[in-house]
């Protein structure tokens, strides 16, 4: 009975190395999962983890995070109560050149998603109502592809901010996480950590420089400086960006069913319950495509057919070429046009 103690001490003594061995290969396989989520904190290369007072990067950011962050910045001092909603066409409409429309006071903000959806739109005008904010005047840039799109958009570039899509904070985080470890942007990423320099194929870095207005989220395009210094250069050295047209009238297919309509009706519920002055624009689409009629009407009986604007399909603005900077955006002069043309008769 005296050896049975020995035994197991002796068992314990001999099994004791292989614990540490084993303990010690985990440690070393753990050392680059710390290191990379060290570097991600440290770096914060989305920049969702910190406040800042400037969104340029040589990243490409969510433009959830950076517009409702400069909304925040500034809300206190600037009190914005006009917003310029929808996907990247919006980039045309400048909120300086909207307030010359609006009441003397009126301050616009853009908050925009690249390849916006409908329910992100929804989700939006909820959060700033829960904020409590005025929402007093609303311009919605909108197009077949973003009326199609009744759910969220999955991924770093579309996740929306927890403050307004409800969700857990840190499933929001470990979406960025995934994605800065991804060896398509982690591994360019750190080649530019190293050299300081952006090359062509390295994905979602921003080569440009100051993409923004840190004031209002307003677009600052750089083709725009590239069309001021080639003329019309620019758009003969890039013929593969501007496919012929046939001259056709050609109608999309609708869009609009009944839970691309129920998210709809939930962004009225809200412009309702504010009294808003709501102003909704079909993108005059280089493609020509027009607008499906079934689509138009439902849009014209949720937000008012007075409040609907259809560019969509052949006319005036998507005949000029001049007017975009490739097939799938315009420039803010014709952002300027539609404007004019929307007020003019108020």
């Amino acid at each position: 009975m005296g050896n049975i103690p020995e035994t197991i001490t002796g068992a314990n003594i001999r099994k004791r190395p292989a614990f540490l061995r084993l303990a010690r290969k985990s440690v070393s396989f753990a050392i680059p999962f710390w290191a990379l989520i060290a570097l991600y904190v440290y770096d914060d290369p989305f920049m969702v983890l910190r406040r800042y007072n400037l969104y340029d990067s040589d990243v490409m950011l969510n433009e959830h995070h950076v517009g409702w962050q400069i909304y925040k910045n500034h809300d206190d001092s600037v009190h914005f109560n006009s917003f310029i909603l929808g996907n990247s066409c919006t980039m045309a409409f400048r909120c300086e050149e909207w307030e010359k429309y609006l009441d003397s006071g009126d301050r616009a903000i853009r908050l925009f998603g690249n390849s916006e959806s409908m329910k992100a739109i929804s989700l939006k005008l909820r959060a700033l109502d829960r904020k409590g904010a005025e929402i007093k005047n609303v311009l919605m840039i909108l197009d077949r592809t973003s009326l199609s799109h009744f759910e969220l958009l999955a991924g770093s570039n579309h996740i929306l901010p927890a403050a307004i899509s409800g969700h857990n904070p840190f499933t929001v985080q470990l979406e960025f996480m995934q994605a800065f470890a991804m060896p398509d942007f982690l591994f360019p990423y750190l080649k530019y950590r190293i050299t300081g320099n952006i090359e062509p194929d390295m994905k979602r870095m921003n080569p440009y420089g100051k993409i923004r207005n840190s004031k209002n989220n307003d677009a600052f395009n750089p083709r725009e400086k590239q069309i001021e210094q080639e003329g019309e250069t620019y758009w003969e050295n890039r013929k593969k960006e501007f496919p012929e047209r046939n001259g056709t009238v050609t109608i999309a297919a609708p869009a609009i069913f009944q839970r691309q309509r129920m998210v709809l009706d939930e962004i009225m519920e809200v412009l309702h319950r504010h009294g808003t002055s709501i102003r909704v624009i079909i993108s005059p689409d280089y493609n020509q495509k027009k607008l499906h009629p079934d689509d138009r009407e439902i849009l014209q009986s949720i937000f008012g057919k007075e409040n609907v604007y259809d560019f969509s399909g052949i006319n005036e603005f998507t005949e000029d070429y001049h007017n975009y900077y490739e097939a799938g955006h315009y420039r803010p002069l014709l952002g300027n046009k539609l404007l004019e043309r929307i007020y003019k008769h108020q």
